[in-house]
Formats: structure tokens, sequence, C-alpha cells
């Protein structure tokens, strides 16, 4: 790969096997969720296989194989991709047929199902960005319903999202006992991607439910907002995405709580909650870029934002800032990745901070990152705080 290719596109995405008309498509997902981001199409270099060759082992790089039975056999460019450590997700066309469609070589990594209809194209999509750091990796959601109203449905989705790798957050199953229960939700929720709400009849009058709206709404936490069937959309829901459900998505015709709702209804709210997880996201990220320019700006300070969504800053004393918005609770992990990431010799950052929404987050754990931060080579700020810690930056 040239130099000026690789600058231009520091994420690299090889495509090898039989991809049949799937790469195009998954170009085309691609592109549209870097946009929901914020971030250039051409940030990610698609490669051939008969291009793997040019690869830059300087830029993250990952592969996506397209199985086929016809396929199946182990090369030595896949030899010399696993000996480069690079990461390779192999699809196929369901699970049975990992031994039929995908090389001995890639056989120990668990495959994505990619139907000949395209189903499970936003699973791959979201897979890719989070291996580029583009999506964090964990997958949070929280379930917002009204027990009365919908707790069947609610419990199938949960299963449902669970399924697909989803670390789903709902009161019933989530929250220990003696623990303190509304500062358990807002935590939670402050850590979600996506609230998935049921709009069931009576919802926005219940005191919890309407409660959890307005947080979502105060957090700046994305909505994937369920209708239910003769309800209209709320005009007080800033940050909802709305979804009609309809009585035909019910077996019968009846709802009953959501206890006849088709397979097909299921999948479909699955399949909304991935495509809305990337625009979510950079949404909450956005709002920290934006405030932090801001308070920057206020300082007199000429912040700069990286393509990677990072952000520069320098002083005139020469001090050197890299402050890295983190969507959700930051945690001793998620620290680690951001300094490995942003902790070498192209930045030339003196200081590292993350900065993240300490809205809703939990006292304690607002108290163990403070602690944190005494112990560790990298600074977890506070939004709230941030503009007095610039202001004695600069000092």
């Amino acid at each position: 790969m040239s130099e000026s290719l690789s600058t231009q596109s520091p994420y690299q995405l090889i495509l090898l096997g039989a991809t049949n008309g799937n790469d195009v498509n998954l170009r085309e997902s691609v592109d549209l969720a870097l946009q929901g981001l914020g971030i250039p199409t051409n940030a990610i270099n698609f490669i051939s296989d008969a291009n793997a060759h040019m690869r830059s082992l300087r830029s993250p790089i990952m592969a996506i194989f397209f199985g086929s039975s016809e396929n199946n056999v182990d090369t030595a460019l896949l030899t010399e991709l696993i000996d480069d450590s690079i990461i390779i997700a192999p699809v196929v066309s369901e699970l049975s047929q990992v031994a039929a469609e995908i090389p001995p070589q890639l056989r120990h990594v668990n495959a994505i199902v990619l139907d000949a209809n395209g189903h499970g194209i936003a699973r791959l999509v979201t897979l890719i960005l989070e291996t580029f750091r583009l999506l964090r990796r964990e997958r949070r959601l929280f379930i917002s319903y009204k027990r009365a109203g919908s707790q069947p449905l609610a419990d199938r989705l949960y299963d449902a999202l669970d399924a697909r790798g989803f670390d789903v957050f709902i009161d019933v199953r989530s929250v220990p006992p003696a623990a303190d229960f509304q500062s358990q939700l807002w935590h939670r929720m402050s850590d979600s991607d996506v609230v998935v709400l049921i709009d069931t009849p009576g919802f926005r009058e219940g005191r919890w439910t309407a409660e959890e709206l307005a947080q979502a709404n105060l957090t700046n936490v994305q909505i994937l907002h369920l209708l239910w069937p003769g309800q209209k959309e709320d005009p007080a829901s800033s940050f909802s995405h709305f979804m009609e459900l309809r009585r035909r998505d019910f077996w019968g015709l009846i709802p009953m709580r959501g206890r006849w709702a088709t397979k097909g209804l299921v999948a479909r709210i699955c399949d909304q909650v991935e495509l809305l997880r990337a625009p979510a996201i950079a949404a909450r990220h956005r709002y920290l870029v934006d405030n932090f320019c801001d308070a920057a700006r206020d300082q007199g300070l000429s912040p700069s934002v990286q393509i990677e969504g990072w952000i520069s800053l320098k002083t005139e004393g020469k001090r050197t800032l890299a402050i890295v918005p983190a969507v959700g609770v930051p945690t001793s992990d998620r620290i680690n990745d951001v300094f490995e990431a942003v902790a070498n010799p192209a930045v030339e950052a003196r200081e590292i901070w993350v900065i993240y929404d300490n809205r809703g987050v939990l006292r304690t754990w607002l108290s163990h990152l403070d602690w944190l931060d005494s112990y560790l080579p990298i600074r977890a700020v506070q939004m709230s705080k941030a503009p007095q810690l610039l202001k004695e930056f600069t000092a």
C-alpha cells in the first residue's frame, strides 16, 4: 500500500473468500455507519485478496473471510495474516456449515451468519467498527417497559438480544437484592448504547417508566421507541427513534402483552438495535467533543479533533494533551485500551485524559475513578469538571 493511501485511510479491511456480491453490500453498509459516526467514508480502505500484499502493518487491519463450499481450503495468504496476528472474521451461510465453508485454519474462530437475504450484515458492520475501536466492544442495552403492559415481550427481547451478544439490563433480572433500585437504573442507563422502550397504553403515566424516559432524554441516550398498536409518537421524546408495532406483528392480531409477538417482529427489533447503535454512540461522542472543545476555546486554546475521534490540545508552554471521549462509564480495561491506542510516538502527547459524562453514574463509581487517577498514567475526567481542570492546565 502506498504511503499516501495509508495516511488517507487509517483502517484497512481485507475481503477474502467468495464475496458473491456481499462485498458491495458490506461497503455500502459500512459507509452508512461511518457517516452516522461522523467519520469520512474513506477512513476504511477495502482491500481485495489479490491486493492483500499491499497492506501496511502500521495501520489497524481486519479481514473478513466469506466462506463457501468451493473455497474452504487453507491458503498461504491466510497463514500470512494469522502469523501477522490480524483478526479474521469467518462468515458462513449458517452455523451448521462452518466445516463445509470455512478453511481448517479458521474453524476455531466464532463465525458470523450472513444468509442469502443479507440478514446478519448489521452485526458484521458493528463487529468491524468494534475491531477498529470506532465503537466500544461492550454491547450494552437497557429495556424500559411497564410490567403490566409488556412483560412477555420484554422477556423475549432480553433473550433474543442476549443471544446476539448484548449485555441487556432489565429490572427484574439485573438489579441485585438490597441495592438502591433507582441509582442502579440510572447507572446502567448511562452505560447503555441504546434504550429499548416499549410504549404500551399507560406507559407514559407510570412513575418509574416516565422517569426512565426523562432520564434518557436528559443524558442524551438514544431510544428505540416501540409504539404499541394505537400509540402515537410522543413529541417530548427528543432522542427517540420511533418504530410502530402493528397488529399483524402478533399471532392472531392480538398482542397479549407481547406474548404472541411473531419471531419476525423480535428479529426486526433486534436488527433496528444494531442499526441504531452506531449513530447513538456517535451522538453521545459528539456531545462530549463539542462540550470539551467549547470549554477549551473559552480558555483561549485551539483544540484539534482527529479522524479517530480524540482531541489534541497544545498550550503556549508546549504542554501537549490528548483527550479521548469515552461513551458510557469508564472502566480500568477501557482506560487501558485508550492508553495503548493513544500513547504512541506519533501522538506526542505528554498527558492523556479520558473524558466522560458523569450524569447518572453511581457516586461509588465516581470515587473509584478518582482513586484510579492517582495510580494510572492517564486521567479519567468528568465532563462537568473539565472547564476547571482546563483552567488549571493552562495556568
